[in-house]
């Protein structure tokens, strides 16, 4: 009889596995008296040496089926992982493992059941019809409230005429022994308290805030100053970089086409990843959806707990008008659309041979370094030390599978079916999925 242990997939299913482990009595038996030299070596017991203990004092202290089931957890701590990379299997929720016979006498048998990801059949994916509206034009109001936003960033405080406030003034008030500046607005419920006062008053402000607090202060007008806003013209537009108002304006109405044009492409390839999603028809491993959903739920849920946090998890389900089950229910239908769409561009990409070896990331981050005016190096080395690398490769891998779909989709006008979990960013999906599994590990990460 050999004793090299023997694995096997005794049972595999859509969504779960059954791997068999068989160990030779010749194995076990050596695993089990590295068990009781173990013991040995630790145990005290008066009239014995540390490692010299006999094999029948220690069953007739501890018991011989502490050793026997030390030996079992060993070897199952020892196999398993070998199995899962020998039968090149990835578990996605913790093993249950069950003892089928075990004995000095007879081999060491035990089975692993757990949940594993789905083997995806993807639909035909090149020329997907998706229906997706154009990009809007680009107008002069649009290029007008960008060269507003720029104008707003070259302003500057002078001293105000007049003694009165008024809407948009720079005020400096006091409250005790308190001094600040802050900016009168009809549309802030403190602040527009004080227009219509003067230098010098005292102004009451007792008003309810947003997040439901009362506040009841005095504050003292100090001094008035007042924004002043430069013309929109070629000097402005030479402080900001250009040399005229007319390169000023082309700058912009290149960027926001740029970037109305980047997020059609979105729409398109998220459409047509969506398409591919629906007609595979995607089982999941209920196990690992739930991990998921109770991750995303307790961060979520945690996140009110910050003391910046204008109000707490139960405010947030009232003001929405929801329950913690309703909220879960969103959260599992979000996790259950990314993870069919992750497996589904892993698929593709696996059929296009899409892939990416350490010299051309490297060569891909450079280039993305130096558009971005980082240094390539330092861009590289930060992601590795935050342990980022390998998303870094899965964005970009996925990044190519988006532009295949796109740039062999047929595209018609129609307008845009909000789905759950949103449209997909090519630069972030995947990334951070939780479908990073390791076979060396008991029950894989998540």
């Amino acid at each position: 009889m050999t004793t090299e242990p023997q694995y096997e997939i005794e049972e595999r299913g859509e969504t779960e596995a059954v791997v068999r482990v068989t160990v030779s009595p010749e194995a076990f038996g050596q695993q089990l008296d590295a068990v009781y030299r173990r013991y040995a070596r630790e145990a005290r017991i008066p009239g014995f040496r540390k490692g010299k203990i006999p094999r029948s004092v220690l069953d007739t202290r501890f018991g011989e089926d502490v050793f026997v089931a030390e030996a079992q957890e060993d070897l199952q701590r020892d196999h398993l992982p070998s199995a899962l990379v020998a039968l090149e299997l990835r578990p996605v929720s913790r093993p249950r493992l069950e003892v089928i016979s075990s004995g000095e006498a007879e081999p060491f048998v035990f089975k692993a059941s757990f949940a594993v990801l789905p083997e995806v059949e993807v639909p035909d994916y090149r020329g997907r019809e998706v229906s997706v509206p154009p990009p809007p034009p680009v107008t002069d109001e649009d290029v007008q409230q960008a060269l507003r936003e720029v104008q707003s960033h070259f302003a500057t405080m002078e001293e105000k005429e007049g003694d009165s406030v008024e809407d948009g003034d720079v005020v400096r008030v006091r409250e005790g022994e308190r001094e600040w500046d802050t900016r009168a607005s009809a549309d802030d419920p403190v602040t527009k308290e004080l227009i219509g006062a003067k230098v010098g008053a005292t102004v009451p402000v007792d008003v309810e805030l947003p997040e439901g607090q009362k506040l009841d202060t005095s504050l003292e007008v100090v001094t008035l100053k007042q924004i002043v806003l430069p013309d929109i013209d070629d000097e402005m537009a030479k402080d900001a970089g250009f040399e005229s108002l007319e390169a000023l304006r082309a700058d912009i109405d290149e960027k926001i086409r740029s970037a109305r044009t980047d997020r059609y492409h979105q729409f398109v390839e998220s459409a047509a990843l969506d398409a591919v999603v629906d007609e595979a028809g995607i089982p999941l491993p209920t196990p690992f959806v739930d991990d998921l959903v109770e991750e995303e739920f307790e961060r979520f849920r945690s996140s009110f707990d910050d003391p910046g946090s204008q109000m707490d998890f139960d405010g947030y389900l009232v003001e929405r008008g929801t329950s913690e089950e309703q909220l879960q229910d969103q959260i599992r239908e979000a996790v259950e659309r990314r993870l069919r769409r992750e497996l589904v561009l892993r698929r593709i990409a696996a059929a296009e041979e899409i892939r990416f070896d350490d010299e051309a990331l490297e060569e891909l981050a450079k280039a993305e370094a130096e558009d971005a005016g980082e240094d390539p190096m330092r861009f590289a080395a930060r992601l590795r030390a935050e342990e980022r690398w390998e998303d870094y490769r899965t964005s970009k891998v996925n990044q190519r599978v988006f532009e295949l779909l796109r740039e062999t989709a047929v595209v018609s006008e129609g307008r845009i079916e909000t789905v759950p979990g949103g449209i997909i960013d090519p630069s972030k999906a995947d990334a951070g999925s939780g479908i990073v599994i390791d076979p060396t590990k008991e029950g894989g990460e998540a």
